[in-house]
């Protein structure tokens, strides 16, 4: 009788596990077909398309939480849905271009800081993430009481820090510098702290370089090019391309707190310094009638520099 019982339950549970599937590919069609409809400019097809990557990357975080929960905390869970939330791009569409993949690839233990432009960017770090592999994607708290997304985000293995709370904060980072140095993990932050939609970039914030010294990790920069195709002001979202370039690591070995204001300013003008050279290409780029109309892979990666 208990065995029969225990079979019902579980049968229920598969039943409504399916049918959650069901509901989501729907939505997911739903707002595939609402980004189609009207032109460029309305507002109705502009939320739709940043409906697309939020709920692409929602809904399978948490419908991928019963094979979390195999291996519960495992960052390959989070690259599984990586990979299936960046294809979103697709439909977009939007196509990425990743140079020096290689210093990503090899990298063993680093703070990767990128500049943040919009809430695109989580295509961005999705699209990356096959390269990094072990990463520690930090986000704020109180993602984590969005149910049900953030109990399978956690599950997923990515990491939750309370701003508000200094100690709790400060505990959470030393379990991060562990991973780097003991392990080898990659940790993904945003030194400006927030999104900056306008050409440059904002001031960075402390906290990251903190971490990387007393680690003792390099510094891996990753400049993107600007989002052009995407302007909040008029409600308009193109299709678009996106360059991804990662600078040479700085070493932070032999720093102390001392140095903290001296490496911020270093990686902050070679991030900037980038940034402006690709958008200079990429201003060049629009103004080739060729280069607009030539078709690109979604995706394209390159060990070293680009190669005409």
């Amino acid at each position: 009788m208990t065995d029969c019982t225990l079979c019902q339950f579980v049968g229920l549970l598969v039943k409504y596990y399916l049918y959650a599937w069901v509901i989501g590919v729907g939505v997911w069609f739903l707002l595939i077909l609402a980004s189609k409809v009207g032109s460029d400019g309305s507002k109705f097809r502009y939320y739709a398309k940043f409906g697309m990557i939020y709920y692409a990357t929602q809904a399978f975080t948490t419908l991928f939480a019963p094979f979390s929960l195999l291996r519960p905390r495992n960052p390959a869970n989070a690259g599984i849905i990586c990979a299936v939330s960046s294809r979103a791009s697709t439909l977009l569409p939007i196509t990425w271009e990743l140079r020096n993949a290689k210093i990503l690839r090899e990298a063993e233990g680093a703070v990767v800081m990128a500049n943040h432009q919009s809430s695109m960017d989580i295509l961005g770090l999705e699209i990356l993430w096959s390269t990094m592999r072990n990463v520690i994607s930090i986000a704020k708290k109180e993602l984590l009481f969005l149910i049900p997304f953030g109990p399978a985000a956690w599950l997923a293995g990515i990491t939750f820090i309370n701003r508000k709370n200094r100690p709790s904060a400060m505990k959470t980072l030393e379990g991060c510098k562990r991973k780097m140095v003991q392990k080898g993990f990659k940790m993904y932050i945003y030194p400006e702290g927030t999104r900056f939609p306008e050409k440059g970039m904002l001031p960075f914030k402390k906290g990251g370089f903190h971490t990387a010294i007393e680690a003792g990790v390099p510094i891996i920069p990753v400049v993107f090019s600007h989002i052009y195709f995407i302007d909040p002001k008029k409600y308009s979202f193109k299709p678009g391309h996106v360059i991804m370039n990662v600078l040479k690591p700085i070493p932070t070995k032999g720093l102390t707190k001392d140095n903290l204001d001296d490496l911020i300013k270093r990686t902050r003008d070679a991030m900037l310094t980038e940034y402006e050279k690709l958008s200079a290409e990429m201003d060049a780029n629009l103004a080739n009638p060729k280069w607009l109309q030539a078709s690109r892979p979604r995706f394209v990666s390159y060990d070293g520099k680009k190669t005409n």
